[in-house]
């Protein structure tokens, strides 16, 4: 029994050993799993490299079908679709496909013979962890015994606006038709406004481009088109293209009442300097396709007269309004208090005419010092004339101070900053270039004016009480003469009239600048 009951001992000792032993193993396993943290590290943010290609950079003579780049880590593919693009152009892209740290681009019905290639992979590629995306790169190649070299830039804008989109694609082809045909040679997408060839073969091209919105790699008449009339050989540094729309869609406006003679137009696209052919109302642009009208009366109006994009029309559908309770200021008051305004006569505009004000209940401060408002009105806009230069004023508007057909105003505090009066320029003279002044095609267009001004061979123009930084006038060489800017005719090969904004940088002191076109 002695023995029995050693042994029993010796049994039960060693299983409590195993028992301890393995709550120890699995007390270090759990801290291993949640104390010990990763060391970590920067985070990643360089795009992959390409370490290798095949066939190498600006090799001759290649004969395969498939393409590989090679990459120091681990890559995933970034819309190939639009992403890379393969010169010369072929409407059937290669398929693309990614192993680990190379991806595979496959020419299904072979590459061309005796014929250099360039594939750009522009935002295409990015890391598997971070995303970072590689901005661009560029293989070039041959299938034959040596690298064409021609090359051709060249510069894309509108020709009404002078913007530039990045949707815009550049077409070189052998034969008109077959832009037309969608027989494209070679297509580059532009950038910052530039579209550049670079391995063209030693011939002369045709050169369309346009605005390809629904990149169907298409010309659709609703989209804008520009192009070259001669042909163009590869070795030219840069050429300027303008853009202008074919046909011209119809702008639709949308009016919504917001009182009897308040009203938001919200137009279908971006529009250019609107105006009313009706002096007795007014037209204010909030933004390129947001416009607030503002109309003395309306029982009498059914509907006015809209200009806009300098040469379009459209009457405008007055629905009826319902009446106003408040008189709310039109501008942010924060937007409003960040600009500079001239101090001899400040227009703050409210949404509806002005029918009578209460000077007594109207405070100019400036800091904390109140000084005496001289306050007008004018249609709908509240007037503060005589203002210091360079100082900054509070206007506050009790809520009984302005009144319109018998409706009383909200309570208004507003912050205005007037230019200083090295800002202030009470005349300035543009001297025409010579070649602009006898140009009897010629017309400026004076932005805060409103309207075409033939030059007629006047040496010298002269503006009044100018404020601010700079002056911007645009140049119409109005070659129809009929005071409109007038757009291209692809089919009849006839380019835009040619329209140039100009902007004179004015300098403290100086009173006479000259002006030329400089960007022609």
């Amino acid at each position: 029994m002695a023995t029995l009951s050693t042994f029993n001992y010796f049994c039960i000792g060693m299983k409590s050993i195993f028992i301890i032993l393995g709550f120890g193993f699995l007390l270090m396993i759990c801290s291993c799993a949640t104390i010990v943290m990763p060391s970590g590290g920067a985070k990643d943010s360089a795009p992959p490299t390409v370490t290798k290609t095949y066939p190498e950079q600006k090799s001759i003579q290649f004969s395969d079908n498939k393409l590989v780049f090679y990459f120091d880590e681990f890559i995933e593919l970034n819309f190939p679709q639009t992403n890379v693009a393969v010169s010369p152009y072929s409407p059937k892209m290669p398929s693309a496909r990614v192993l680990g740290k190379k991806v595979i681009f496959t020419f299904e019905e072979g590459l061309k013979a005796n014929t250099t290639y360039s594939i750009h992979l522009t935002n295409a590629i990015k890391d598997n962890n971070e995303g970072n995306l590689l901005p661009n790169y560029n293989l070039t190649f041959s299938t034959g015994k040596y690298l064409d070299t021609g090359k051709l830039i060249f510069g894309l804008s509108d020709a009404k606006t002078n913007a530039w989109s990045d949707m815009a694609k550049v077409c070189l082809v052998k034969t008109k038709s077959d832009f037309f045909g969608k027989n494209y040679r070679y297509v580059s997408p532009s950038k910052d406004g530039l579209a550049q060839f670079s391995n063209l073969a030693n011939e002369s091209f045709y050169v369309f481009t346009f605005i390809d919105s629904n990149m169907n790699m298409i010309w659709d008449k609703t989209e804008s088109i520009g192009f070259i009339k001669e042909p163009v050989k590869a070795g030219r540094v840069l050429s300027k293209i303008k853009l202008f729309q074919q046909s011209q869609k119809k702008t639709n406006f949308f009016v919504t009442p917001i009182s009897s003679s308040e009203f938001n137009i919200s137009a279908s696209e971006d529009i250019y300097f609107p105006g009313l052919t009706d002096p007795e109302h007014v037209l204010l642009n909030l933004s390129p396709r947001q416009l607030k009208l503002i109309v003395k009366t309306t029982p009498q109006i059914n509907s006015l007269r809209l200009k806009y994009n300098l040469d379009k029309y459209e009457t405008i559908e007055l629905p009826v309004g319902k009446p106003s309770l408040y008189l709310d200021l039109l501008l942010n008051t924060a937007e409003r208090s960040s600009k500079l305004v001239r101090p001899d006569t400040v227009k703050i505009p409210f949404n509806a005419f002005i029918s009578k004000i209460d000077t007594n209940k109207i405070k100019l401060k400036i800091g904390e010092n109140q000084v005496k408002p001289n306050v007008q009105f004018q249609k709908n806009n509240l007037l503060i004339i005589g203002l210091e230069h360079g100082k900054e004023y509070t206007l506050i508007l009790d809520s009984q101070a302005i009144y319109s057909n018998f409706s009383y105003n909200k309570v208004i505090s507003q912050t205005l900053t007037t230019y200083p009066k090295e800002k202030l320029f009470n005349e300035i003279v543009i001297t025409l270039d010579p070649d602009l002044a006898s140009n009897r095609k010629a017309k400026l267009y004076h932005l805060s004016e409103n309207e075409w001004k033939p030059i007629e061979k006047q040496p010298k123009l002269l503006f009044k009480d100018i404020y601010g930084d700079e002056l911007k006038i645009y140049i119409l060489l109005d070659n129809n003469n009929d005071g409109l800017w007038t757009a291209g005719d692809i089919e009849k090969e006839i380019q835009p009239e040619e329209l140039f904004l100009e902007t004179i940088k004015l300098e403290t002191k100086k009173m006479g600048y000259l002006m030329k076109i400089t960007q022609p």
